[in-house]
Parts: C-alpha cells; sequence; structure tokens
C-alpha cells in the first residue's frame, strides 16, 4: 500500500477501462469517442479517439478502451455516419434524421474520480446504460426505468403538449423515433411566460446562494421579481446582479444559455465558462444564473417564496406542474440529465473509482435497463 493511502486512495489511481456491450443486431451502428481536453495513457487498440469506428470492428477488436486521464469526453454510439461539425470534428446533429445516444465522462487526473453520466440533454434516442463500481467500492448503475417506446410516448402525452410538437419529433433513418430536447426546439414545448408572469405580478422573493470562488468567499444575494425592463434584481453589500426582461425568456431558461446578465452595471454573458474559480465575478454571475435556472426548470419558484436555493434539494422537482416538463418525464424515467444542469439537484451523475471498469450497455428500444433508484 501506498503511503497515507486508503484504499479508496488506491480506487483512484491508475487506468479506468470502459467495455461496451450490445443488444442491438445492427450493422450499421457507429461508436464514437470525442474528448475536449487532456488525455493520458490512452489505449484502444484500433479505435481511435474523435475517429468513427463500426461497432463490429470494435467488438472483434476488443470491446474496450482504457486511459489513465480523459477529460471532457463523449462516448456516441449513433446509427450510419457520424457527421463533421463546422469545427471539423465528428460530432452528431440534434436535429437530423441519425438516432444515437450518449454517455458523458471525464477524469482530470490520474488521483481524481471518473465522473459518469448519461445525458438526454439534446435529445431522447438511442438508449444507453451504465454500470460499475464508485470510489467507495460500492456498485452503482445508471439506465432507463421504462423503455425509450414508452418514455416518447409519456413526452408526447406530457411534454409535447404546449407548443408545436412535430418540431421536436424526427423518425430516424433507422425507423426509431427521436425527441428532440426544449434546449434545441424550445417552440416545440410550453412557455414560460404564464410561470415567469406569476412571479413577476406577486413580486416574487428570492435568495440564491452562490458557488465560492477559489479566492474570495462566497454570497448570499436576495432581492424579488418586478414588472418593468429589468426583471430582477439581486444584491449582496454593495454587489448588484440584474436580468433584463427581454433575456429572461423560455428560449433562454431552456438553454440555461444564450443571453446576458448584468452583474454591478457590467453586461456579460450568463455563462462565463470559467472552469478554474479563479475569476470571483465569473462565479457569482454563473452560479447565480445556474441556480435561476435550476428554480425555473425544476419549478421551485413560487410567487410566495421562499425561493431560497440551499432549500431546492430538499423540495419536491415539478411540484403542481410547475417548470420543464421534458426534464420531469425524463427525470421519472431514467438517471439520465433532463435539462443542462440536471445534476445540481437531481439523480444524474456518479463519481466511479479512477481505475475501475465501467460497462457501457446498448440497450434496445424496447428494453429497460440499469435503473436505480438510489
Amino acid at each position: 500500500m501506498l503511503p497515507n493511502s486508503t484504499p479508496s486512495d488506491l480506487n483512484l489511481m491508475g487506468s479506468f477501462t470502459f467495455d461496451v456491450v450490445n443488444n442491438r443486431d445492427a450493422t450499421d451502428l457507429n461508436i464514437l469517442l470525442t474528448v475536449s481536453n487532456t488525455v493520458e495513457g490512452f489505449d484502444g487498440g484500433d479505435f481511435a479517439i474523435n475517429v468513427p469506428m463500426s461497432i463490429t470492428d470494435f467488438l472483434a477488436g476488443g470491446g474496450s478502451f482504457s486511459a489513465e486521464v480523459l477529460d471532457g469526453c463523449r462516448l456516441y454510439l449513433g446509427y450510419g455516419d457520424f457527421p463533421l461539425n463546422s469545427s471539423g470534428q465528428y460530432a452528431p446533429d440534434p436535429n437530423s434524421d441519425q438516432y444515437y445516444g450518449w454517455i458523458e465522462f471525464s477524469k482530470t487526473s490520474e488521483t481524481d474520480d471518473l465522473w459518469v453520466n448519461l445525458s438526454n440533454v439534446d435529445i431522447l434516442g438511442l438508449p444507453l446504460a451504465v454500470a460499475g463500481t464508485d470510489s467507495d467500492g460500492n456498485a452503482f448503475s445508471l439506465g432507463y426505468k421504462d423503455p425509450v417506446t414508452a418514455i416518447v410516448e409519456t413526452l408526447k402525452a406530457q411534454a409535447l403538449t404546449g407548443g408545436s410538437p412535430t418540431a421536436a419529433l424526427k423518425t430516424c433513418s433507422n425507423g426509431s423515433t427521436k425527441v428532440i430536447a426544449p434546449n434545441i426546439q424550445f417552440p416545440a414545448y410550453k412557455s414560460y411566460q404564464p410561470y415567469i408572469d406569476s412571479l413577476v405580478q406577486a413580486g416574487a422573493p428570492l435568495t440564491i446562494h452562490t458557488d465560492t470562488p477559489t479566492s474570495a468567499p462566497a454570497k448570499v444575494f436576495t432581492g424579488a421579481f418586478s414588472d418593468g425592463d429589468t426583471i430582477l434584481t439581486l444584491t449582496s453589500g454593495s454587489d448588484t446582479f440584474e436580468i433584463a426582461a427581454d433575456q429572461f425568456t423560455t428560449e433562454f431558461l431552456y438553454r440555461c444559455d444564450g443571453g446576458t446578465v448584468i452583474y454591478n452595471g457590467q453586461t456579460v454573458p450568463m455563462n462565463r465558462d470559467d472552469q478554474s474559480g479563479a475569476d470571483a465575478d465569473a462565479v457569482y454571475t454563473d452560479s447565480l444564473f445556474r441556480n435561476l435556472c435550476v428554480g425555473i426548470n425544476e419549478g421551485y419558484l413560487t410567487p410566495d417564496g421562499p425561493n431560497d436555493s440551499s432549500q431546492f434539494p430538499s423540495e419536491t422537482p415539478f411540484a403542481d406542474g410547475r417548470g420543464n416538463a421534458y426534464a420531469e418525464v425524463i427525470h421519472a424515467s431514467s438517471n439520465s440529465y433532463g435539462f443542462p444542469y440536471a445534476d445540481k439537484n437531481l439523480k444524474t451523475l456518479v463519481a466511479a473509482g479512477g481505475a475501475s471498469t465501467v460497462t457501457v450497455t446498448v440497450l434496445t428500444d424496447d428494453e429497460a435497463g440499469g435503473y436505480s433508484a438510489s
């Protein structure tokens, strides 16, 4: 045993491995691994990063890959060829007729956990399940409580009822139905405007606890919704956070991005993407906007309040029909992300052991599997 180490420390050290199991009888199914950041110790045989490969060839070559560090990754499984995007990288298009699904994972250093999740943020498509051992040595699994065919019908009945539903339904080249999520096709889903109006008309109070920057304390911002060009003003001491009414829209709230906020009089993007946490103002604005998106999409904000972000984890999401109906169905039917910040309070993200083996199972459309209520 290494000096000052524990069994869980040893579970982090070294290479992790992904094994893939295919339950589909498909000859035109392809696999693609994309990596945004650091790569160390990758071993995939003939399977290369950012290069698609047929699932038949991948499985014939062993059906697995390993690495010491892979930071910012997606593993896609999909029918047909993966297209090139505007940056010259292979990546599927949510609005296309390609039927695909993916998981996300990241291990940022040799001694870190391996973070893994399923994602339906952009689409409900080809279902995948993952299973393995967490950093404490306990078994975990993420998957689908209901088959995708049943979830599609539930989405038609419960989520695709307030907009132009056909825009979010796509019959794919393999014959399966894909549902495009509201962060991509927001006009197909209900408008948030009645929800926003209820908060504005009541002057609903709001308290948001920020994240903690690396060189400054966390802050607590308080304020209220109001009618006018500025729909929300929050303060913490001499600091102010505001959102203009034309930026607090259905589109930006479903996307959790795309517009601007105002911090201490300066207009900045809703997401400033400071991964290091060194820019205190970026940490404050990012976490303020994120908690707003969680409050709206998970339906915690009410006209009477208290609307305190520190209480969100103990509250019931999607209560009384509030929030993102697509995310509600995904949450009820799977362990997958249904909107960009579903990892904040919902059961979507797991820390696998950094030297563990994760099994990815490609499920059929009429097959449930891997779901865990914990």
